[in-house]
């Protein structure tokens, strides 16, 4: 493209991008997909490191050890983008870890993957790999419950490595919208997960996502009794967000947008009408199940007196990050966010589904063998 600019050739023929002809948004033909992730790097020296930290101070980057997802979740915005599941060399994406540890300072990682664990062969090597790099890396990232669950025996590796919290996408705790929504996981799944991860001294932050269904007030006090039952350690709430190269578009295109503002359209602020609550009556169950589920007891007893250093201070950090986020959402949703009482149909607000224009939903191949 930048070639194309600077000779002032017509940039139609350039595939993968979107452009504006005539004041229309136009897309070209799909580019070819990065097949070997290993063939581009990242210039890691243009960058000034001591300006960037994360989780408590610590210098920190984001990177990506593998691009796609082999799950069917049909509310998830990414798989679309990345399409089938690759990986990086295990070896060489070891010894750049240590490289920036070494050359740059770095000692926080957190991973952007969708899902690094498909392949429990892959993510055994690499995680070896990184232990025989015996550099003091901590590391998050985001991981399914049934992976954890599958990889039981060697979780000692994955805290031996550096990883120190996990999200895990649980998303929901009714079984019928985890099948609806083809998460293809289980309740029982997700609290053997977060068993696991404790006992091998790893944090679990989860998701739930309000927005699936048009909910009650009961339906969240369930969801509240059901996180006591999980005991995460942390949780986030998300509000699910149709966009239009997602499954979950097609089925909730009837339902009424409330949220007119496509910046807002971000997983943490209500686009969908809920039929049978107000928005902010929906807004203060979700600020109200935050409370309840980070500032029980038990929880609090592990953010302030947790017996492992690295644990207590990331919590602690998680802690002062969630209650500045809390407020600045609580003001937003008062004084700022606009919402609309009659807003029209999602299909009439979007257009038409575009979930078959993406290679990933057109094709479905199988999981990766886990060994």
């Amino acid at each position: 493209m930048l070639s194309a600019l600077e000779a002032s050739h017509p940039l139609d023929a350039i595939p993968g991008i979107a452009i504006r002809k005539g004041g229309v948004a136009h897309a070209t033909p799909p580019a070819a997909m990065i097949q070997n992730l290993d063939d581009y790097r990242i210039g890691w020296e243009l960058i000034d490191h001591a300006r960037y930290s994360y989780y408590g101070g610590k210098r920190g980057v984001v990177m990506q050890f593998s691009r796609g997802c082999p799950h069917l979740c049909s509310y998830c915005g990414q798989r679309g983008f990345w399409t089938r599941w690759r990986h990086r060399d295990p070896q060489k994406f070891a010894a750049e870890l240590g490289r920036l540890y070494r050359e740059h300072g770095v000692t926080m990682i957190s991973f952007a993957d969708e899902n690094p664990t498909t392949s429990k062969k892959v993510w055994r090597e690499l995680l070896k790999a990184i232990i025989a790099e015996d550099v003091p890396l901590t590391m998050i990232a985001t991981l399914r419950a049934d992976d954890i669950v599958r990889d039981a025996d060697i979780l000692h590796l994955y805290r031996k490595a550096g990883f120190v919290r996990f999200l895990i996408g649980m998303e929901h705790t009714d079984a019928l919208t985890l099948e609806k929504v083809r998460k293809g996981g289980a309740a029982s799944t997700d609290r053997e997960a977060i068993r696991l991860l404790r006992r091998h001294g790893i944090l679990s932050l989860c998701s739930y996502v309000v927005g699936f269904e048009d909910e009650r007030l009961i339906d969240y006090v369930r969801a509240f009794r059901q996180l006591l039952v999980y005991d995460p350690d942390q949780i986030i709430t998300l509000f699910v967000t149709p966009h239009r190269w997602t499954p979950f578009f097609r089925d909730a295109r009837e339902r009424r947008v409330i949220q007119l503002d496509r910046r807002r359209w971000d997983y943490k602020n209500q686009v969908l009408e809920n039929r049978h609550l107000p928005p902010w009556v929906t807004f203060l169950a979700v600020k109200l199940l935050e409370v309840l589920v980070q500032a029980r007891p038990k929880a609090l007893l592990r953010t302030y007196l947790h017996p492992d250093p690295v644990a207590r201070d990331g919590m602690r950090w998680y802690g002062r990050i969630g209650r500045r986020v809390w407020l600045h959402e609580i003001k937003c949703f008062v004084f700022r966010d606009r919402r609309v009482n009659d807003g029209p149909a999602l299909a009439a607000f979007w257009g038409a589904p575009q979930a078959a224009e993406e290679e990933a939903l057109r094709v479905t191949r199988p999981l990766p063998k886990a060994a």
